[in-house]
């Protein structure tokens, strides 16, 4: 349970408080919850800000770690963006289940590294948004089995950002069944999606729980973003589900900070009335591939941070020019657009496409083959097991960090604007 502390308590902390930065010019933020906990031991809400453990406002900037403890096509190749599991299911045929779990633990001990964690610091930046596919913890033959493999890559991330400073957003990128068809939710073939599944519902809580049970006590999580980009046929069922998570977390951890994700991909907040609970911001997203329309869209985000006093807080972005790079951060950074808990780019480290990459990965010649095959099997010749297995070898090689150079106009475009 929360420790509650009385109103009277409440208010006399907050007065004096209130005095002591009315006496040095600072203004302290308010919190609009009873059971507020001005001693709490991690990074939480206040209003619409972020305060660290140290009481202090806080104010992230940072880099997903996209693709590595979850796969998406199109950070891994020049082609169609694959879910996870289509890109497994075509690296089996082509090299078998023993060669596939081979590639899968090369990628995670070379895609990020202490190496990456400490060039991510020396760029300036305090956190990292950690994308995790649910099945790295719990295999669908086995559901509430959790897995020792899973929580060590977490675990070791953990350590790391504290050795370097950053805190981390453990972010539940895919969960059982998929929150969408679409690749980033890495849905099941012939599963039926979480929206339709109660069983699917229920590992969900499940898990959620367990990852707050580990967690609890770690100061560098600065939040746990519960589901990404979910899109349900109506908010009202992405609602119904929060409020099944979140009791259940609090149950083993009052602490930690909540992000709630909108519908329609990140972007709308309309099923929000209200907060659902104390202690948490709301995530956006925000890509503009179709057209500039980020002013609107952050004044409609704004409209219902100030109205239910709830932190805002920039989840993803970016994929897009040095210029459109540059100018949202330069719009996330203005005070005037409400984006008062911050943002992580998307993402760290990929191959290019249409638009440049921060950490650049160049696709070796071979992996780009088996890719191929695997997005169109009709039109791609199929290589051998031989050129197969090389081109996963090469891939492996490729995204290291001693060979993925750092874009100094994109790493410009980043921190130009606060640094």
């Amino acid at each position: 349970m929360k420790r509650l502390i009385p109103p009277l308590a409440v208010l006399a902390i907050v007065t004096v408080a209130g005095l002591a930065c009315k006496a040095s010019g600072t203004p302290i933020p308010q919190t609009p919850y009873s059971d507020h906990q001005p001693d709490n031991p991690m990074v939480h809400q206040v209003g619409r800000s972020l305060i660290d453990p140290n009481g202090q406002p806080l104010r992230l900037r940072g880099v997903n770690l996209g693709g590595w403890l979850l796969w998406e096509g199109w950070d891994f190749s020049k082609g169609s963006d694959l879910s996870e599991n289509t890109i497994d299911q075509g690296v089996i045929k082509l090299v078998g289940q023993d060669a596939l779990d081979r590639f899968h633990q090369q990628v995670y001990e070379n895609f990020i590294t202490e190496a990456d964690i400490r060039a991510i610091e020396g760029l300036g930046f305090n956190s990292v948004r950690l994308p995790i596919n649910y099945n790295i913890l719990e295999d669908d033959s086995r559901p509430y089995v959790y897995l020792d493999s899973g929580w060590r890559m977490i675990d070791q991330a953990l350590t790391w950002c504290e050795k370097y400073n950053l805190y981390v957003i453990l972010d539940l990128h895919a969960v059982p069944g998929g929150q969408s068809g679409l690749p980033p939710s890495n849905p099941s073939p012939g599963e039926p999606r979480i929206w339709f599944s109660p069983d699917d519902q229920a590992r969900t809580v499940a898990l959620w729980k367990a990852i707050a049970e580990r967690y609890r006590g770690r100061t560098v999580v600065a939040g746990y973003d519960l589901i990404n980009e979910p899109l349900p046929s109506n908010g009202n069922k992405l609602i119904l589900l929060y409020q099944r998570i979140i009791p259940v977390i609090r149950q083993v951890d009052p602490d930690h900070l909540l992000v709630l994700e909108g519908t329609a991909f990140s972007g709308n907040f309309d099923a929000f009335t209200g907060p659902l609970f104390e202690n948490e911001m709301y995530g956006f997203h925000m890509y503009n591939w179709f057209g500039d329309n980020r002013k609107k869209k952050l004044d409609q985000f704004q409209e219902i941070s100030r109205a239910q006093n709830v932190p805002l807080w920039a989840g993803e972005f970016g994929d897009n020019t040095y210029a459109m790079i540059g100018s949202t951060v330069a719009m996330y950074e203005n005070s005037g657009n409400g984006v008062t808990a911050g943002w992580p780019f998307w993402t760290w480290k990929k191959v290019p496409g249409k638009y440049p990459a921060l950490a650049t990965i160049t696709v070796p010649d071979g992996w780009q083959a088996v890719f191929n095959l695997i997005s169109n099997p009709k039109k791609n010749p199929q290589p051998s097991l031989a050129e197969a297995q090389a081109g996963m070898d090469e891939f492996v090689h490729a995204v290291q960090l001693r060979n993925t150079p750092i874009d100094p106009q994109m790493a410009q475009a980043l921190t130009g604007n606060w640094q």
